[in-house]
């Protein structure tokens, strides 16, 4: 008897009563049975966000960019205040270059030194000369310049820039430039096969 009660409790143990579809109750196995488990709770993830900067913290961060900003703008300053003293020293040489038209003719009235000489008739076209040891190596060269003759061919000219250089020896008039007012001829270093023409426009 005892036996047959053990086993009874045994079997009652190993099986639990599930609804069926008949509205019956089923025995299954325990083993059968899987618990459900529940997901363990997680804190949720935030993005860390960056502190906030302070003014104070702003300005210093920026002061290395703020002081090479500052040494680049003295430097393009300094710059631009050495180019403009350059170009009034320039004007200065240049208001002062005058050039006195002594005579007209051609190698012998320039070799004489004593000034400019008009070469009109030899060239075909208004041209002063002066050998480069005679003043020729002082000419202001630079575009804007302003030159002044006395004598013959009185006035004041602006320079327009050398706009050729001939060897004398090999070339020909033709090979002057024509369509200018003016033009000053002086051989570069006081070499002939380096003859410059610069020409010059009135100005006054």
């Amino acid at each position: 008897m005892r036996r047959s009660l053990r086993a009874a409790i045994a079997l009652t143990a190993a099986v639990v009563l599930v609804p069926a579809l008949s509205g019956a109750s089923l025995a299954l196995p325990t083993a059968a049975v899987q618990p459900v488990h529940k997901p363990a709770w997680v804190a949720p993830r935030f993005n860390a966000q960056p502190a906030m900067m302070t003014d104070a913290q702003v300005i210093k961060d920026a002061a290395p960019e703020r002081a090479l900003y500052a040494r680049q703008a003295a430097e393009a300053a300094a710059a631009a205040a050495a180019a403009a003293a350059a170009q009034a020293a320039a004007a200065v040489v240049a208001r002062s270059h005058t050039i006195n038209i002594w005579t007209t003719g051609f190698q012998a009235q320039v070799n004489a030194c004593r000034g400019g000489v008009d070469m009109t008739a030899r060239y075909g076209m208004p041209i002063v000369a002066e050998h480069w040891s005679c003043g020729g190596s002082s000419f202001p060269t630079a575009a804007g310049s302003i030159v002044s003759f006395t004598g013959l061919d009185a006035g004041s000219y602006r320079v327009i820039g050398v706009v050729a250089t001939l060897d004398a020896y090999t070339a020909h008039t033709y090979q002057v430039p024509h369509n200018y007012e003016m033009l000053y001829q002086t051989c570069r270093g006081g070499n002939s096969q380096y003859t410059e023409f610069i020409a010059l426009q009135r100005v006054g």
